[in-house]
């Protein structure tokens, strides 16, 4: 018998998936750690970060201030959608009993994400949590990147506001995404932080394989909307706590891709088009101050 003491299974299992992101993946890996994260024991999560084929394989990182230690795995065999690094990540390498899905990688977590996940995981056994999500800048990427804003105007203004020692900073230089414009009353179209118990996640699967194009097209959409409107669905909206994107040439964000190509996938797939889900949310909260800004954003 080994002489060695067996590491407790974490609750939550963090998965990051990246490609060819070394200017935005040290920032979301950060953020996903102590001693960013507040509130929460490094004990109770992993981060485990997939590289869906980089170019160069990701190494980039200074983690050993960070908790937990991240773990850097490479996916074996990547397709250009992401869809198959986070499902292989979910099955062979998670050890959580519950699993938080980040599939863009550019996306910094906000500081108390972590520690409102769990809370509401353990206030709710079945619950789907999810967040919100930001653009950097002053309006959706999609627009800004046409008016200048790009990867220098970002690290300059990053810097500016004082991130990552005031981690409140982004709230103030982003804005909604466009699938997060209804905001926080309303349902929104996806969420990029979004978890789950694994018995859940066993029972009604992982992302569909059927989006094969590169970045996943709707993936997130479809997987968002089949959750939040399965049977007796318990969806927790975490107040303040969102994700924030950092531009980089993304496949939906950049603009480069028209909705009409996602939609032809979605239909190829489903044989109809995709439509915004309806459900019922629960709130966990407190709306924290910095969120002033967006919480008057849906409201009637």
């Amino acid at each position: 018998m080994s002489s060695f003491p067996q590491q407790r299974r974490p609750f939550l299992s963090v998965i990051i998936c990246i490609y060819d992101m070394e200017r935005e993946a040290p920032r979301t890996i950060l953020s996903a750690c102590c001693p960013y994260q507040k509130n929460v024991s490094p004990d109770d999560y992993e981060v485990i970060v997939v590289d869906n084929g980089s170019a160069l394989p990701f190494t980039s990182l200074d983690s050993s201030d960070f908790l937990p230690r991240p773990q850097i795995v490479r996916m074996p065999n990547p397709q250009p959608s992401p869809v198959f690094a986070l499902n292989w990540a979910a099955t062979h390498v998670a050890r959580g009993t519950h699993i938080l899905f980040a599939i863009d990688g550019a996306r910094i977590f906000s500081d108390q994400l972590i520690a409102n996940t769990l809370r509401a995981h353990s206030m709710c056994p079945d619950a789907f949590v999810y967040t919100l999500g930001c653009h950097l800048g002053p309006s959706v990427q999609m627009v800004s990147t046409t008016q200048g804003y790009n990867e220098e105007v970002e690290d300059r203004l990053i810097a500016e506001s004082g991130w990552p020692s005031k981690p409140y900073a982004l709230y103030d230089i982003s804005v909604f995404a466009g699938s997060s414009s209804n905001g926080f009353w309303n349902p929104i179209q996806e969420s990029n932080a979004f978890s789950l118990p694994r018995h859940l996640l066993d029972a009604i699967g992982g992302y569909h394989v059927g989006f094969i194009s590169p970045g996943g097209g709707l993936a997130n959409l479809e997987i968002f909307a089949r959750y939040v409107q399965r049977p007796d669905a318990k969806n927790v909206c975490l107040l303040s706590d969102m994700t924030f994107h950092q531009v980089h040439g993304g496949i939906a964000t950049s603009g480069k891709v028209q909705f009409s190509t996602f939609d032809a996938e979605y239909r190829s797939i489903f044989q109809r088009g995709y439509v915004q889900p309806s459900f019922d949310i629960i709130y966990l909260g407190p709306l924290r101050p910095e969120v002033a800004k967006f919480a008057s954003i849906g409201l009637a």
